[in-house]
């Protein structure tokens, strides 16, 4: 029986201050403090004055003798949006999914209320799509006892379904909307194959059009490669796009990978923020893909299967 309340919300959109650092895992207490204070100072420098708590996310594990690269934000009164200096960023946030719970207490004993959660979401229709946050509701310099300490643990998911979407559009409208979308997301086309061209000699009937698109973003296969010169193998994704008659149908794979067998390894921090991306992309297209009336409808997405629960686990389990 679960200990931990969960349930499933979606984050407004609103003005956001970002800062990155480096966390020591030997030293995260001292480091997280660091961060957040100089975060505060930023903001102060800037006149933006913080309209909610502020949140961290990891984008790695934590083990002795390591540093995570770590994401600092506070939700600000607008500010000049778009501007990045140094290690800092005022960007307006997406409405985004997410699953939360909230944990009360120290840090120590957070990991429960992780395993929890990703357990509560490997059981539900929902696709982790990026790493997990947390927003510090009551943080360590306002609780005067460990017990006081307030945490929500945000996971952004999406419906498992969320990877394939269908588009009143004809295949080329559809092509020049992707183009643009991944250009936006920072995504950067570095393979183009028309199979409908390659195979039409080959095949008894030829698809009406069908266009593979293999695409990588360069900051994130930046950091892979920094820590794992293999990681080559899978940073670059394949998006499919296939005409059916007045629509298109636009589908890509998960990133961090399909469920095919226990041996294999939980999917990397870099895999689930591209996933995350790639969901970003998918989503952007559909939203601004014609209306259903326009031109024709949309059917419902082909269903997924869920991930392994062992790949939906927490790459962080407690922090001391």
């Amino acid at each position: 029986m679960m200990s931990y309340r969960i349930a499933v919300a979606r984050s407004p959109s609103h003005t956001r201050l970002e800062l990155r650092r480096a966390v020591r895992a030997d030293r995260a207490g001292d480091d997280i403090g660091a961060g957040m204070r100089q975060l505060y100072e930023l903001a102060a420098r800037t006149g933006l004055a913080p309209t909610g708590p502020p949140s961290t996310t990891y984008y790695g594990e934590f083990a002795s003798g390591r540093t995570i690269d770590t994401e600092f934000g506070l939700p600000v009164t607008a500010g000049p949006v778009g501007e990045t200096l140094d290690q800092l960023t005022v960007r307006r946030t997406r409405p985004a999914q997410f699953a939360y719970t909230t944990h009360r207490g120290g840090y120590e004993h957070i990991g429960t209320a992780y395993r929890e959660l990703y357990e509560w979401i490997g059981a539900s229709n929902l696709r982790v799509c990026g790493p997990a946050t947390e927003v510090y509701l009551v943080a360590p310099d306002e609780a005067v006892h460990p017990s006081e300490l307030v945490t929500e643990l945000r996971v952004p998911v999406v419906s498992a379904s969320e990877f394939v979407v269908r588009v009143p559009a004809p295949l080329a409208d559809a092509v020049a909307l992707v183009r643009e979308v991944l250009d936006e997301h920072g995504f950067v086309i570095a393979t183009e194959v028309d199979l409908r061209a390659r195979l039409r000699d080959r095949l008894r009937v030829a698809p009406e059009g069908l266009l593979i698109l293999g695409v990588y973003h360069p900051e994130l296969a930046c950091r892979a490669l920094e820590h794992d010169p293999s990681a080559g193998l899978v940073l670059l994704c394949n998006l499919v796009l296939r005409a059916d008659g007045a629509n298109t149908v636009i589908e890509t794979a998960d990133p961090a990978g399909s469920p095919v067998d226990d041996d294999r390894p939980a999917p990397t921090p870099i895999a689930r923020e591209l996933g995350s991306r790639m969901v970003a992309v998918i989503d952007t297209v559909e939203q601004r893909s014609p209306a259903p009336g326009q031109v024709g409808g949309i059917s419902t997405p082909r269903m997924r299967k869920s991930p392994r629960l062992d790949d939906l686990r927490p790459s962080r389990r407690g922090r001391g």
